[in-house]
């Protein structure tokens, strides 16, 4: 019997991307009847999505390619209702391949990723790299400024993302003053990195965002950074979303702020990490939608979430896994 060909476009933020490509992995494992073919919402996303293998589809392509293949049956399709993949891709195409879309349900990664069990992702699930990937993987490293010295003592990686007010979709309200967060931050890394001699990663932080690198950074990134000593920091540019996943899950505790990039980290590694100052209404969605993420499904965790957003809280967590683990070990 032929397998029936089902199309899906990665669309959204980079983690969202991230998010759907792991609940269409798993549903091909699990529809044997099924081949899939991914598009990509923009060149951009297209370009950095290739540094994963994907090979569970059968291709990954630009959205525009999506009438060379009318053999599609239909589309398994996330966030349908989505108001930029509707201005970007949906209002583009021709009334019959919009019909091959169900634009009544809204499917979730979220409900998809806690209903399958793939929070944190098991390894069948995992999104490794592609032979390109894994090709420029030691040049990501090298424009970044991270060489085999750093991976010889522990690491900590730390992802800023600040919620600006009336942007994306979790408020700001009950967020802290980006100036007291820098002071405290910058307080606690200094004390972390001199007494347990580590280095720190910083992600989303210390960016000039320029015409040439608005649309690959999302321009959400801030010009400034932490006050931390030279040689104690480096921070991550931007270059590539999944490569830069990839060599932030190396270190020996992730720490920061509720993003796409903490999730990735989260599915990807499971253990080892500390979420800082989540805002109320992000805590309030993983409530509602019952998301596994950073062990939040626990009443306790949740709790403390919302109640202890304290500096030394979060130090206290942050020196407890340093003083229990090892760096891993980054060959370039």
């Amino acid at each position: 019997m032929a397998r029936k060909l089902i199309g899906s476009i990665l669309h959204g933020a980079y983690g969202d991307l991230y998010e759907q490509a792991i609940c269409l992995k798993h549903y091909a494992a699990n529809h044997p009847e099924v081949e899939l073919r991914l598009f990509a919402a923009t060149p951009t996303r297209l370009e950095s999505f290739r540094a994963l293998d994907l090979s569970f589809a059968a291709g990954f392509d630009l959205w525009t390619e999506i009438e060379k293949h009318p053999d599609i049956e239909r589309f398994f399709q996330f966030h349908v209702q989505d108001l930029e993949l509707d201005r970007d891709v949906l209002s583009k195409l021709p009334a019959g391949v919009l019909a091959k879309f169900d634009l009544a349900h809204h499917y979730l990664p979220w409900i998809y990723l806690r209903e399958n069990n793939l929070v944190p992702t098991p390894d069948r699930y995992q999104l490794p790299l592609s032979e390109s990937g894994s090709r420029e993987l030691p040049n990501i490293a090298l424009k970044n400024g991270i060489s085999d010295e750093i991976w010889r003592k522990p690491t900590i990686n730390f992802l800023w993302r600040y919620r600006k007010p009336g942007l994306g979709t979790i408020s700001n309200f009950g967020q802290k003053s980006q100036e007291e967060l820098v002071r405290t931050y910058s307080t606690m890394f200094q004390r972390i990195a001199s007494e347990y001699d580590c280095h720190i990663l910083i992600c989303g932080m210390n960016i000039l965002t320029t015409d040439s690198n608005r649309e690959l950074t999302d321009d959400k990134y801030p010009a400034f950074g932490l006050d931390l000593p030279v040689g104690r920091a480096t921070y991550l540019k931007g270059l590539s979303w999944p490569l830069e996943l990839e060599i932030a899950s190396r270190a020996t505790i992730c720490c920061g702020h509720a993003s796409g990039f903490t999730e990735g980290l989260w599915l990807k590694r499971g253990r080892d990490m500390v979420l800082m100052d989540a805002p109320p209404h992000y805590l309030a969605k993983v409530l509602y939608r019952q998301m596994p993420l950073f062990d939040l499904d626990r009443p306790l965790n949740l709790a403390s979430a919302f109640l202890n957003r304290s500096i030394d809280v979060y130090r206290r967590r942050i020196e407890s896994i340093l003083e229990k683990s090892t760096s891993t070990v980054y060959h370039s």
